[in-house]
């Protein structure tokens, strides 16, 4: 009995020392961060430098891989267009979205990706999106 009672000390130990641990692993930021303003200088365009250059990263690094388009990219659009959808057009459902939104763009946003699309055709949903 006290060596069973020993082995739940020592494996409750080992949780507690796990989670500890887990706890300190840092957590990558989602979004792009908060530059602090600088003193002076233009504020918003230091910003708009930052969220480009956190863009530019997350879809290079999707280039090549489907699996992390659709992890990093996919809802962060789906996010914007249906924002977008909201706003210019109220509330909207699926079959409506998709009529606005067109086959392709909404294909793009709501089917798993199976490729992850071109750097033109990229483009030109994203400026489907902005028209909308």
């Amino acid at each position: 009995m006290t060596a069973l009672l020993w082995h739940l000390g020592v494996l409750a130990a080992a949780a507690v020392l796990a989670a500890m641990i887990i706890r300190r692993i840092p957590v990558p930021p989602s979004e792009p961060p908060d530059s602090p303003p600088a003193p002076g200088g233009p504020e918003t365009s230091d910003r708009a430098f930052a969220a480009a250059r956190w863009w530019e990263h997350r879809l290079a690094s999707t280039r090549n891989d489907p699996q992390r388009f659709h992890t990093l990219v996919q809802p962060r659009l789906a996010e914007i267009a249906a924002e977008r959808l909201r706003r210019r057009h109220g509330p909207a459902g699926p079959g409506r979205a998709a009529e606005i939104l067109g086959p392709d763009l909404y294909e793009l946003l709501t089917a798993p990706v199976t490729a992850v699309p071109t750097r033109a055709e990229l483009a030109r949903l994203l400026t489907r999106i902005e028209e909308i």
